[in-house]
């Protein structure tokens, strides 16, 4: 009795493994810095530009990452209630959670950092000015990290870690083609030329860690207030559904 009660301990907002995501997210943006250059300069050569599926497969990711993962968060959400399935709700809620404190995150970072975009400065891997991306009508020195890479990344960790939480059979299948999709959000930001390698990759950890620290609040705070709200008391057991199947 007592191990039941401790594995549903509240958990802290922050732990130590989140810090970890985000340190090694950063030690690989930095590592990748040194190689923002180069990467761009094949992503953006004729020999991907000039490609029809690599156009297509951008312009995919570039959709996916933004709207994309908000309105299929919010379906899944509202889906889910409305079919009374509580683990499509509770997938599409804890993306929509996780999306938006990592955009809030991302936001901060990329208004204090204030780096050019490459298509703004193309020959300067690391044009920053601190404070100059606080700004509500130009983006382009927006670009650490990548928004879009973000919200990607949150929404895979999210979904994947609630399914997996709540024993669903396409845990991995789902979580293998939401990621994949992120990775094809990532590629989607420097092949448009609107990040360097290391904005993505930092984009990537701050989702990650933003996802799997969502499901871990609410996994240990079963019957809060805001799920009691937003989700309904069904929501509170594992995995009973209707017509959104996951399991």
């Amino acid at each position: 009795m007592r191990a039941q009660t401790d594995s549903l301990r509240p958990a802290p907002v922050v732990t130590r493994g989140d810090i970890g995501i985000l340190l090694i997210g950063a030690g690989a943006a930095y590592l990748a810095q040194g190689a923002d250059q180069r990467v761009r300069d094949v992503v953006r050569g004729a020999q991907w530009q000039q490609v029809a599926a690599a156009d297509a497969a951008a312009a995919f990711g570039n959709a996916w990452g933004q709207p994309g993962v908000v309105t299929l968060g919010a379906a899944l959400w509202l889906g889910g209630r409305h079919w009374r399935d509580p683990t499509a709700a509770a997938a599409g809620l804890r993306a929509l959670e996780a999306i938006t404190i990592s955009g809030v995150v991302t936001k901060v970072l990329k208004g204090s950092f204030g780096r050019a975009r490459p298509r703004v400065s193309p020959n300067d891997a690391w044009d920053v000015a601190l404070g100059r991306g606080f700004s509500f009508t130009d983006s382009d020195y927006e670009a650490f990290p990548s928004g879009h890479a973000t919200a990607a990344f949150a929404f895979a960790s999210a979904v994947t870690s609630e399914l997996a939480r709540r024993g669903s059979k396409r845990t991995v299948g789902i979580g293998t083609a939401t990621f994949a999709l992120a990775t094809l959000t990532a590629y989607a930001r420097m092949h448009t030329d609107a990040h360097w390698l290391s904005d993505v990759t930092m984009g990537a950890a701050i989702g990650t860690a933003a996802g799997l620290a969502v499901t871990r609040w609410h996994a240990t705070r079963p019957g809060n207030r805001f799920d009691g709200l937003l989700l309904g008391a069904d929501a509170q057991g594992a995995t009973v559904g209707a017509r959104f199947t996951w399991r």
